[in-house]
């Protein structure tokens, strides 16, 4: 059994993986307990079963098909923000399992479902900020901007294993490093991206 302050850090750690991407981590969740590998909380027993399964490996396939059409990857990314809710407050749930239903579902809602919540909300944001970027690479952007938010989340998964088998601080300080380096990647692209244009105008001038 973990303590209280793991099993809340590890159903954070979810809940930001399906902020970034909704069903991957879902899904993940679903294997591992459809495998044996996981317990589910008994109310939460649904969530490892074969229905779900398919299910989720539909929506999963859905959603990473449809991240690559641009414009509305970004606009459907926006309007799923309720369903990012749900998944977070779901996945918080899952290591609360040995809490009581109140202290369980208030801290899934909240925190979990908060987490999730904001953490999609800035990624919507940031991809609205950058589509003239992937218009002007001719989608080129987008395709690895794609591929970072599946990294980010698999990478948000990692650390919630991290979290229940090595402990706390090594997550914690494996989160840090992974906000650094996506802060420091957008930074670098942004950059490169506003130097390009101020480039064309002074050429645009010129002529």
């Amino acid at each position: 059994m973990n303590e209280p302050i793991v099993e809340v850090i590890a159903g954070v750690l979810l809940s930001l993986s399906a902020g970034v991407r909704m069903t991957l981590p879902l899904l993940v969740v679903n294997l591992l307990a459809f495998g044996g590998e996981i317990v589910l909380p008994h109310d939460m027993a649904w969530l490892g079963s074969g229905p779900t399964l398919v299910v989720l490996g539909v929506a999963a396939v859905a959603e990473i098909t449809v991240h690559y059409i641009p414009a509305v990857g970004t606009t459907l990314k926006a309007a799923a923000t309720p369903l990012a809710f749900v998944a977070g407050t779901l996945l918080m749930a899952v290591p609360l399992g040995n809490q009581s239903p109140l202290v369980q579902w208030t801290l899934a809602a909240f925190v979990g479902g908060g987490s999730a919540t904001l953490m999609h909300l800035g990624v919507t944001g940031a991809r609205a900020a950058t589509e003239p970027l992937n218009v002007g690479t001719a989608g080129i952007f987008g395709f690895f901007w794609n591929a970072g938010e599946f990294l980010v989340s698999a990478l948000l998964l990692v650390l919630t294993w991290l979290c229940l088998v090595v402990g706390v601080a090594m997550a914690l300080l494996g989160l840090a490093l992974l906000v650094a380096a996506v802060v420091v990647v957008v930074a670098k692209v942004l950059g490169w991206w506003m130097k390009t244009k101020t480039s064309t105008k002074i050429r645009i001038v010129a002529n």
